[in-house]
């Protein structure tokens, strides 16, 4: 091992600083499940669209990709500032879209419509 990669810590060993990506969160940290009226769920990294908790129930991978696209339209949900939700109605269906506070995540809930 050289001298170099010896002075330098190792997340610098290489010249380029690795950055720590945040751990997939935990059913313990936050239950979607307990959601009155969800039918599915999912939890991606906010910056690029990661699936960190894979769809559930109704809510497929299809569902989220659109989700997603729709919210890098929208643009200000993703930068952390303006709108922290955006809920989509359908006649059946509503798509409830939440910026985690200061985690990184999208939480995306699927619940059936009211009547």
């Amino acid at each position: 091992m050289s001298e170099a990669a010896i002075a330098q810590p190792p997340s610098m060993a290489n010249g380029d600083p690795v950055v720590a990506q945040p751990p997939p969160p935990s059913n313990e940290i936050v239950d979607l499940d307990a959601i009155p009226g969800q039918i599915g769920h999912a939890i991606l990294r906010a910056s690029d669209g990661t699936i960190l908790r894979p769809p559930t129930g109704s809510l497929t991978d299809r569902d989220v990709g659109i989700v997603y696209r729709m919210m890098l339209e929208i643009g200000t949900v993703l930068d952390g500032e303006g709108l922290q939700r955006v809920t989509v109605g359908f006649q059946s269906v509503s798509y409830a879209v939440v910026l985690g506070g200061g985690d990184g995540c999208l939480y995306i809930v699927k619940k059936r419509s009211s009547p």
